[in-house]
């Protein structure tokens, strides 16, 4: 028994201001990508895990038994599973991995045991996981605020070629937010980069889009900025980070541009796809 978990990039992401219990109010537009893990499930008669490649990783960063143990918490279910994830979208890159793997298992269970859950019930079960995991429960694009719980769903007809670059750091996201300044912060128009998507103005969306947390992670990763130039010399129409980082997204319109860009790339990064917003 097997589900995709799809993994995500922000267009555009704001962070608008530190709220009093700590987190960070955002307003930001994510789009579902076709890159994604693959979730396998097989019932046994204990909970174990497996990854391929085979990484470790820690307990207390598993989002998929992190997500079970708090599923099972809600219903009461008494089954066990071996689960397999086959893992593509790396970590610490903003796009969103271990959350899309955490919504791809409260689908699965929703849809194995019938609970029929309601979006809001979905929601708030995800919202305990993480806060990009409500958005990936749902795989379409959504203009996304509050700490994460707040969507808005609106259609894309824009079309682009995305090229995913990831350098050889990851960014903690913890720090990313940690080392913000709010006095010179970027704050980007993301009303408008959701008018470009919906109305397929791509002059309008390469003007637009931006990141609150690119400055401080440049801090960070040096090679975020460098891969920013380099994507854009090697034709795309602009680059910019996905997420708290650390892949940095190339976009244009032209396949041939991206085909060429992962090929100059791939010898020298770890991870370089191409890739397109998923489709409805």
């Amino acid at each position: 028994m097997k589900t995709k978990a799809y993994g995500k990039v922000n267009l555009c992401l704001d962070v608008v201001e530190k709220r009093a219990d700590g987190y960070h109010e955002l307003d930001s537009v994510m789009v579902p990508i076709e890159w994604h893990d693959d979730i396998e499930f097989t019932p046994t008669k204990e909970m174990s895990f497996t990854c391929t490649p085979n990484i470790r990783i820690r307990p207390e960063n598993n989002s998929i038994l992190k997500t079970i143990e708090l599923l099972r918490s809600i219903y009461h279910f008494s089954e066990n599973f071996h689960v397999h994830l086959t893992k593509r979208i790396p970590s610490q890159a903003g796009l969103g991995g271990g959350s899309s793997d955490a919504a791809a298992v409260i689908n699965w269970f929703d849809m194995t045991y019938g609970w029929n859950l309601s979006d809001q019930e979905k929601i708030d079960i995800g919202v305990k996981i993480g806060a990009d995991v409500p958005f990936c429960l749902f795989r379409k694009p959504a203009r996304v605020q509050g700490i994460g719980e707040k969507l808005r769903f609106f259609d894309v007809d824009l079309p682009m070629w995305i090229v995913l670059v990831q350098p050889r750091r990851g960014v903690s996201t913890r720090q990313a937010f940690g080392s913000l300044q709010f006095d010179n912060l970027l704050h980007p128009e993301t009303s408008l980069v959701e008018e470009a998507l919906h109305t397929d103005n791509y002059p309008l969306f390469l003007v637009s889009i931006g990141n609150s947390l690119e400055a401080s992670a440049i801090k960070m990763v040096p090679d975020i900025q460098q891969l920013k130039q380099r994507l854009v010399r090697m034709g795309c129409d602009k680059a910019m980070m996905t997420g708290s980082g650390s892949v940095v997204m190339g976009f244009t319109q032209h396949e041939e541009i991206a085909d060429k860009a992962v090929r100059s790339l791939k010898s020298a990064y770890r991870f370089v796809i191409k890739t397109k917003i998923l489709p409805k």
